[in-house]
């Protein structure tokens, strides 16, 4: 039984919040982190100036940080083993690019992410499961240009 389905009312191009990886619905209320980082080189010519070259950019850290929640049959709310084991099988387990859908991320270009990290964290007392996924972009650096600044 799949706790996070697709859902089918959800528009992805216009609600932040909404993302789908792999066709597993995150909760709602999933916070997006954006990390990134751009490798430059410099160098100094004779006389002085100093030369930065635009090598690349590194790939985004994307990371999604969401309470994991799951309702028994009286819409009473229950410790989500079921749900967190749908996370670990369907986003965790799959060893290869996932597709993500979201407005934010899908704008900027990033269709696809590859999952590089999980951590689950239970609260005492609490019926929540709060989780972090750490992705990376799939970013293909060949469309990448370079170019070259000089400040003297």
């Amino acid at each position: 039984m799949a706790f996070f389905q697709t859902r089918l009312d959800v528009d992805y191009t216009n609600i932040p919040s909404s993302v789908s990886l792999n066709g597993i619905d995150l909760p709602i209320d999933v916070i997006i982190g954006l990390n990134g980082e751009k490798v430059i080189a410099e160098s100094k010519i004779l006389d002085g100036a100093a030369v930065f070259e635009r090598v690349s950019r590194k790939p985004f850290d994307i990371n999604f940080e969401f309470n994991i929640r799951e309702l028994n049959a009286v819409s009473k709310y229950i410790f989500p083993n079921n749900a967190a084991y749908d996370i670990i099988t369907n986003v965790w387990n799959i060893d290869q690019v996932i597709t993500c859908k979201n407005t934010f991320l899908n704008k900027l270009g990033i269709m696809d992410v590859i999952v590089k990290g999980i951590t689950f964290s239970t609260i005492r007392g609490n019926t929540n499961l709060p989780c972090s996924l750490k992705c990376l972009e799939m970013y293909n650096s060949s469309s990448q240009t370079q170019s070259l600044i000089v400040k003297v």
